[in-house]
């Protein structure tokens, strides 16, 4: 979930309510939240997006492993992240899980899911992102800028691509040799460290 959420842009909320049918060949498809248990849409129209993988097949390989874990719920409606079908608990993840971590990591205790949806966008902005493939990918609105950048600048979907792919080589770039072994680790088995080419998912991908 934190891989989507700092490498996909994606709101935790978004995240736990990701299901089997919005994941396609290249993308994830948002379009929907849950806090609490409660679903719904997501917040704004431009909340509603399309996030793309990474050419090193890093969030994918992610999913995948999801998939490989969770044999009982794969139904296309099925969530990506659930406990006996229904979503987790943000609250319990962040107190129980992610915190503990972030403590034995040495992170500022403050540190919440927010923290990583913001590095995401700090990386974009490090990375040289133009500010619109920044918004498209984090599903922002258009904001105070010219109407010539908020109305008719777009962004070209591979360069959306291309940003997520640089977000992506800064969160494992240069670790040191023992870092390398076991950052590799989960994905050992896969072609140059990415997506297994061979995996098919059980459902029928939506059209792109």
């Amino acid at each position: 979930m934190i891989m989507l959420i700092v490498l996909a842009s994606m709101r935790p909320g978004e995240a736990l309510a990701l299901r089997w049918k919005d994941i396609l060949r290249d993308r994830i498809v948002v379009d929907e939240r849950v806090y609490d248990d409660e679903f719904d849409d997501v917040k704004t129209d431009a909340g509603k997006r399309e996030v793309p993988f990474d050419r090193h097949g890093v969030i994918l390989a992610a999913i995948r492993r999801m998939w490989a874990g969770n044999k009982k719920f794969r139904k296309p409606d099925d969530l990506v992240f659930a406990k006996v079908g229904r979503p987790l608990d943000r609250h319990n993840l962040l107190n129980r899980h992610l915190k503990p971590i972030a403590e034995k990591l040495g992170l500022p205790k403050t540190v919440d899911f927010r923290s990583f949806r913001t590095m995401h966008a700090s990386l974009m902005r490090r990375f040289g992102a133009r500010l619109e493939v920044a918004r498209d990918n984090m599903g922002h609105a258009g904001g105070t800028g010219s109407i010539t950048l908020d109305v008719y600048s777009k962004t070209w979907w591979n360069e959306r691509v291309e940003a997520v792919t640089r977000v992506v080589e800064a969160v494992f770039a240069e670790p040191d040799e023992e870092e390398r072994k076991r950052i590799a680790t989960p994905l050992k088995g896969l072609p140059d460290g990415g997506i297994d080419k061979e995996w098919e998912p059980f459902w029928e991908p939506q059209a792109v």
